[in-house]
């Protein structure tokens, strides 16, 4: 995402993850940032990857909110049906074709 969107690499060193939550197809994991930068204003930043990750068919994918020009909210989700157990080990993450 820092690479489609360069501002965000000034803002990442500054996250505090606040939670996660493992919702079965996905996850939220919340962000308190101190920085912002108001060029991002309330966006949604969509990852232009696949997430390849053990035991999840097709994949995930992954969105960033940013609300005021801070990082808020990053969501991945699975693609198709299948279900995540949560567990992100072995995962890559691959150019989209």
């Amino acid at each position: 995402m820092a690479e489609t969107t360069p501002t965000l690499q000034h803002l990442i060193p500054k996250l505090h993850v606040l939670s996660r939550e493992f919702t079965g197809v996905g996850s939220y994991t919340k962000f308190l940032s101190s920085a912002s930068v108001p060029d991002l204003g309330d966006k949604m930043i969509d990852l232009h990857a696949l997430i390849n990750m053990p035991g999840v068919a097709h994949g995930m994918g992954a969105i960033l909110f940013c609300e005021a020009g801070k990082l808020k909210t990053l969501e991945t989700y699975t693609h198709g049906t299948a279900h995540w157990n949560g567990n992100f080990d072995g995962f890559s993450i691959a150019e989209a074709g």
